[in-house]
């Protein structure tokens, strides 16, 4: 196989979001869809927070589920904004825009 099918075969959203954001490429790539994603990380936070209240011991927990809910949301939201971007120059290429 030639490196050039193997930039192909790697090629997706995922892999140019990380690297856009973090100069690396993905180690592993997400399964969910979007939607699934957001509601783990927000569910996973919501749980965590709820159940520190009563005691505010946990405070690192707390911290380190927020940033990983802000993480995953900023992720999923970059990846979105990448087709967002794509559509938008699909659409100024086409032949038959109005300009």
């Amino acid at each position: 196989m030639s490196y050039i099918t193997e930039i192909f075969e790697r090629a997706n959203l995922q892999h140019l979001r990380e690297f856009l954001m973090n100069g690396t490429e993905a180690c592993y790539l997400e399964t969910d869809n979007y939607e699934v994603r957001l509601n783990k990380a927000y569910k996973s936070f919501k749980k965590v927070l709820y159940n520190a209240i009563p005691d505010m011991d946990e405070e690192s927990e707390i911290l380190s589920e927020f940033c990983n809910a802000l993480s995953i949301s900023e992720n999923v939201y970059m990846e979105i904004g990448i087709q967002v971007g794509i559509i938008l120059r699909e659409e100024c290429a086409r032949p038959d825009r109005v300009h």
